[in-house]
């Protein structure tokens, strides 16, 4: 996990410019949560039966051409195991406080002794299991200066929605 972090802030540094935007943390309402006698609890409930969960995620995007951005994830899905995954945004709409993206990719996450229970939305290639991401980004502005910005990043997709924390750095 800490591998591809330090990969992806080292391939930066090889561009011109080092503009990237570093996410941490999580909040994760379910809107859908898993019924029935053999469906597995969310993992790190804020209020018990609530669906709304706190999961561990951190990404590293490299920001180029002003309006595209690729990056990296890891951290665990809603029932804490580990995940990692890549994104593609692409900007729609941009002022000093409000930015929205569009945004796809995808999770990995390890199928054994997965319990794919109602609630669980995955895909499959063979034997590579994954959360196929589809959304838009609305992210708000916290705290802006010239070459270093604070977000509160909202993803909000069809299936799920996830909540967090950028921090942008310009140089």
């Amino acid at each position: 996990m800490k591998k591809l972090i330090v990969t992806l802030i080292l391939a930066s540094l090889n561009a011109s410019a080092l503009d990237m935007t570093y996410i941490f943390g999580g909040i994760t309402p379910h809107i859908q949560r898993p019924t029935g006698a053999n469906a597995r609890p969310l993992c790190n409930e804020l209020s018990q039966g609530s669906g709304v969960i706190y999961n561990e995620l951190h990404s590293l995007r490299i920001n180029y051409d002003y309006d595209w951005s690729t990056g990296l994830l890891v951290g665990e899905n809603s029932y804490c195991e580990p995940i990692w995954g890549v994104t593609q945004s692409y900007n729609l709409y941009r002022n000093r406080y409000l930015e929205f993206n569009a945004t796809v990719g995808f999770y990995h996450f390890d199928e054994d002794g997965f319990d794919f229970s109602e609630g669980a939305y995955f895909s499959r290639i063979g034997s590579f299991y994954f959360v196929p991401i589809a959304g838009v980004e609305a992210n708000i502005s916290l705290y802006k200066s010239r070459d270093f910005q604070i977000s509160f990043m909202n993803l909000i997709t069809p299936v799920i929605t996830n909540h967090a924390i950028g921090v942008t750095f310009n140089y």
